[in-house]
């Protein structure tokens, strides 16, 4: 199922155990300052499945940004007519 999402890049909706931020956020890596504003936290979000392993997923938001998640942050990603939960 992931393979054959992957490889059709389909639209996703990939849904977190815990919200997160999850838009891109500026660093300033000279000086190591965390940004003035952080974004907000959310915990479903839509993107395609670029790559897969045993330890996370590799999803491109519809902004083009890469976005690289733990499989143990989570709980589903579906397709509107197939869902695959995690343990």
């Amino acid at each position: 199922m992931l393979e054959g999402w992957r490889k059709k890049l389909t639209n996703l909706q990939i849904e977190l155990k815990r919200p997160r931020v999850i838009d891109v956020v500026p660093v300033d890596f000279l000086r190591d300052d965390p940004p003035e504003r952080p974004g907000e936290p959310a915990q479903k979000f839509r993107g395609q499945l670029v790559f897969f392993t045993k330890d996370d997923v590799t999803i491109r938001r519809p902004s083009g940004a890469i976005f690289v998640i733990d499989n143990d942050e989570i709980a589903a990603i579906s397709d509107g007519k197939t869902r695959f939960e995690t343990q």
